[in-house]
C-alpha cells in the first residue's frame, strides 16, 4: 500500500504534573534531540567503515587485481571465464574469512554494537534505537552506489532531525472525550493539536484508530517526533489503500512545463487537456518575495549593533514563509494533475526527467524554461506527484525531454515554435500549418514517447 505523511503539532499533556515532573520530561526530550544526531552519524561512519575494510583487502590481493584485469578483458571463451570466476570466488570467500577475524561479528552487528552504550545513547529507549539503526541502514544502503561513485558525499545528520519510533502497546494513539493523546515513551503523553486542520489530519489520525464515522482504516508505520524552536510535531507515517479508479489500457498522461502556464497535461490518446496553475500570480508572488528579500538585506547592510544571528532572523523567517508557499503551490498543483489522470483513465503518468528537463542536446536551457529553473521547485513536485500517483495506483515514468517543445506531436518532424504557438512544417502532415498552443504540442510529445529514462 502507499504511504502518506501528515506533520501534526503536539502539545505536553501537563494534566496532574507537577512543575518539577513538566521540566524533566522536556528535559528528557532535549536530551533525546541533543544526542540523536550525533548517534546517526557516528552509525553512519562505521558502516562506512566496514565497507572500507573490504576495499583494503582487495586492493592489498594482488591475486584479486589480476583476475579482475582477466575478466574484463573481451573475447574470452566460456571454459576461461569459468576459471577464473571460480578462483575469483576462492578470493573472496578468503577475503570475507580475513574481514570476520577483523570485526568479529557480522558487518551490521559490528556497526551497532559500536554506537551502543555510549553517554549519547543512555538517554534513548531501547526501541528509538533499533528504528534508528533501519532508517541509518536504509539511507546508507540507498546512497552507498552514488557515494562509491564520487557523485554524493555520506549524509551528515544535524541537530534537531526527527526522532523515529514505532507504535506498538507502549507508545499508541488514542482518544478520549474528543480529544486525541500520543502516549510516548518514559511516561511522556501528548495532546494533538489540528489547528484548522486544512489538510484533514483529525480524520486521517480517526482512520487510523478505526473510529471514523466513513469506515476506512488505515494502518500506522514507524512514524517520528520533530522538535522545531518551541514546539514539537508527529511526523505520521501511514499505509493507505489504493483509490480505486478505472483505468483505459494505454492511457499516458503527460505532463509539460511551460511559460504560459506552469503545469500543461494531456493524453496520447485524446484530445483532452488541462491547463494547472496561473503562470502570472505564481510568478508575481515568487518576484514579490525577492523584492522583499533585497529590501531586508539593504535593511541588514546600514543597521548598526547587535548580533549577526539576530540581523538575519527577518530574511530566514522570509525564506521559511516562501519555502511554505511553494510547498503548498506544489501540493495543488500535484493534487490536479492526479485528479486529471484519474478523470481520463491513465494508467501512467510521463514526466521529463529533472537532469535534462528544460536543456536542448547542448546543455543550453531554453528560454522558455529559464523562469521555472529560477522561480520553481520542480524536483519537490514530481516527488508529490510520484506519492500521489503511487496512492491511486499510477504508474509515472521520466523521458528524454531532448525535442519535445522543437516536434509535432502528430507526425514526429521539427516545426515552428514561439512563446505560445507552434506550427507544423510537413506538408503531408494533418496539422501542416496549423497553429497549436505551444505547450499543449509539447505535453502530448511527452505522453506519446516511448523514450523512458528511469521508471
Amino acid at each position: 500500500m502507499p504511504t502518506i505523511r501528515r506533520k501534526i503539532e503536539l502539545l505536553l499533556d501537563r494534566t496532574g504534573l507537577s512543575k518539577e515532573e513538566v521540566d524533566a520530561r522536556w528535559h528528557t526530550l532535549h536530551q533525546i534531540n541533543n544526542n540523536l544526531y550525533r548517534t546517526a552519524n557516528n552509525l553512519i561512519n562505521k558502516l562506512y567503515l566496514t565497507d572500507e575494510i573490504d576495499d583494503i583487502l582487495r586492493l592489498n590481493n594482488q591475486e584479486y587485481i589480476d583476475l579482475k584485469k582477466q575478466l574484463g578483458k573481451k573475447g574470452l571463451d566460456e571454459t576461461t571465464k569459468a576459471e577464473l570466476e571460480e578462483r575469483m570466488h576462492k578470493i573472496y570467500a578468503t577475503m570475507n574469512q580475513h574481514r570476520s577475524e577483523i570485526l568479529q561479528r557480522p558487518r551490521q552487528s559490528f556497526a551497532y554494537s559500536a554506537v551502543t552504550g555510549g553517554d549519547d545513547t543512555e538517554i534513548f529507549n531501547a526501541k528509538i534505537l533499533d528504528t534508528l539503526k533501519q532508517n541509518v541502514l536504509a539511507h546508507y544502503n540507498a546512497d552507498m552506489k552514488e557515494v562509491r561513485r564520487g557523485e554524493k558525499s555520506i549524509s551528515n545528520y544535524k541537530k534537531g532531525m526527527p526522532i523515529p519510533f514505532s507504535f506498538d502497546k507502549s507508545v499508541r494513539l488514542y482518544e478520549r472525550n474528543g480529544q486525541f493523546f500520543l502516549k510516548w515513551y518514559r511516561d511522556i503523553q501528548f495532546i494533538l493539536f489540528f489547528g484548522h486542520d486544512a489538510s484533514n489530519n483529525q480524520l486521517i489520525v480517526e482512520r487510523c484508530l478505526g473510529i471514523s464515522e466513513d469506515g476506512i482504516a488505515y494502518k500506522m508505520c514507524s512514524s517520528s517526533l520533530q522538535m522545531k524552536g518551541k514546539k514539537i510535531f508527529l511526523l505520521l507515517v501511514v499505509d493507505v489503500p489504493k483509490e480505486p479508479f478505472e483505468q483505459q489500457k494505454g492511457m499516458v498522461v503527460g505532463i509539460d512545463l511551460g511559460l504560459n502556464v506552469p503545469i500543461y497535461a494531456t493524453t496520447n490518446l485524446t484530445p483532452e487537456r488541462r491547463a494547472i496553475g496561473n503562470r502570472e500570480s505564481f510568478l508575481n508572488q515568487r518576484i514579490a518575495f525577492q523584492k522583499r528579500y533585497k529590501a531586508l538585506q539593504r535593511l541588514q547592510l546600514t543597521k548598526g549593533g547587535r548580533g549577526r544571528s539576530h540581523k538575519l532572523e527577518p530574511l530566514e523567517r522570509l525564506r521559511e514563509t516562501e519555502r511554505n508557499w511553494v510547498r503548498t503551490q506544489n501540493h495543488l498543483f500535484s493534487k490536479e494533475v492526479i485528479e486529471f489522470a484519474k478523470q481520463v483513465g491513465a494508467s501512467t503518468i510521463n514526466m521529463e526527467r529533472l537532469a535534462s528537463f528544460g536543456k536542448n542536446m547542448s546543455g543550453e536551457v531554453y528560454e522558455d524554461k529559464k523562469f521555472v529553473l529560477r522561480n520553481w521547485s520542480y524536483y519537490e513536485l514530481q516527488n508529490l506527484i510520484e506519492y500521489k500517483a503511487k496512492r491511486a495506483n499510477i504508474k509515472v515514468r521520466y523521458v528524454n525531454p531532448a525535442f519535445t517543445s522543437q516536434t509535432c506531436s502528430e507526425c514526429g518532424q521539427t516545426g515552428e515554435r514561439d512563446s505560445i504557438h507552434f506550427k507544423c512544417t510537413n506538408p503531408e502532415c494533418k496539422n501542416f500549418g496549423k497553429s497549436i498552443h505551444a505547450d499543449y504540442n509539447g505535453a502530448k510529445n511527452i505522453a506519446k514517447s516511448t523514450n523512458i529514462i528511469k521508471e
